[in-house]
């Protein structure tokens, strides 16, 4: 995962979504958060795409899967080729275990449903760009059962309790604030902790991480 941007810069968001009602209105209450530009979106990766040559890319992208054209599984997978430092974000109403594991193993880094309120979508946004793994509750477990599965463990890591908390708490889908809710600390403690995993793991993402961590036999 890239590294967020500074408090002061604005984070750009694409969106790549058929319905031009769900997308326009997305756009407008993503417009109206500091810190957020959704400048652009598109009804298809091959527009999309055709735009991204002679463009600056996004710092985010929200992805439908079922697009015209190209689908949204090769998008991600084409998009992590030529763009790896953007942040792809499924946002999509095919919620099967399927779809999930073939997303994240493609390299999204949060993969949400359209049910979702808009509010917490725009909420989840936030979180990507901090360096969290937005997934809606619905999905929660077929991304742990995908990180359970990731190959054998390599070494034994020094982590502290709290870290192993953590990282718990971010396997069962929490986000950074309900964690230092949960464990009552304050949120800039949990990107400490964060830090300290990401430093002692050599990663640089909640997924990396979380899936690390199952590796290691930390969690189970």
């Amino acid at each position: 995962m890239t590294t967020p941007n500074p408090l002061n810069e604005t984070t750009t968001v694409w969106i790549i979504e058929d319905s031009s009602d769900y997308a326009e209105h997305l756009a407008n209450l993503l417009n109206l958060e500091e810190g957020l530009n959704c400048e652009q979106s598109f009804g298809s990766y091959d527009e999309a795409r055709s735009f991204l040559k002679n463009s600056m890319v996004p710092d985010v992208i929200l992805l439908d899967l079922n697009l015209p054209g190209m689908h949204g599984l090769e998008a991600i997978v084409d998009l992590k080729q030529n763009y790896p430092e953007i942040l792809i974000v499924v946002l999509t109403i095919a919620g099967k275990r399927r779809s999930v594991f073939d997303a994240m193993r493609a390299g999204a880094v949060g993969y949400l449903l359209k049910t979702e309120p808009f509010e917490v979508i725009v909420k989840q946004i936030h979180e990507v760009i901090e360096g969290g793994m937005p997934l809606s509750s619905a999905v929660t477990p077929y991304v742990v059962e995908l990180l359970k599965s990731a190959p054998d463990r390599v070494s034994n890591l020094d982590l502290t309790k709290r870290e192993v908390e953590i990282l718990n708490n971010l396997a069962n889908g929490l986000q950074r604030k309900e964690i230092a809710d949960q464990l009552s600390i304050a949120t800039v403690t949990v990107d400490y902790h964060l830090r300290s995993i990401y430093r002692k793991f050599g990663v640089h993402s909640t997924p990396a991480a979380v899936a690390k961590a199952f590796r290691e036999g930390i969690l189970k």
